[in-house]
């Protein structure tokens, strides 16, 4: 037998090599995205964390400047196609669109972050913590 779903897990940030990146309604609420907010990711080593690097109003024009994808609305999209092409080549895109989950709410240094689950990190979650057995 085999499952028709596979990974249910539903995704919460897509990157695009155009270097459109669109955000869901979740990660927006959790990090409580305004109009103007500058989105970065932390590279922690094995772990990468989105954040918001800078709240609006924020002086000058900024790269990964957030808005809502349409009036009203709870998804917000960015763009950055050096953000986009950093977070493909740590995370690997095979079909070209990187379509990643996050975790929930942590803090680093004082700074709210989002824990970016990626294939690397499941790959050891599953060899370290369920010593390679499924069960």
């Amino acid at each position: 037998m085999q499952s028709i779903l596979g990974n249910t897990r539903k995704t919460d940030m897509t990157f695009h090599p155009d270097g459109r990146i669109d955000i869901s309604a979740r990660v927006s609420r959790e990090l409580s995205l305004q109009r103007g907010d500058v989105i970065d990711v932390l590279d922690c080593g094995n772990e990468l964390y989105l954040y918001v690097k800078f709240r609006a109003p924020v002086s000058g024009r900024h790269e990964a400047a957030c808005f809502p994808s349409k009036t009203g609305g709870k998804h917000f999209r960015t763009w950055s196609k050096r953000l986009c092409l950093a977070m493909m080549r740590k995370c690997g895109a095979p079909d070209g669109v990187l379509r990643l989950p996050l975790g929930t709410m942590d803090c680093i240094n004082g700074t709210d972050v989002l824990p970016i689950i990626y294939k690397a990190i499941i790959e050891k979650h599953d060899i370290d913590g369920n010593n390679g057995k499924n069960h």
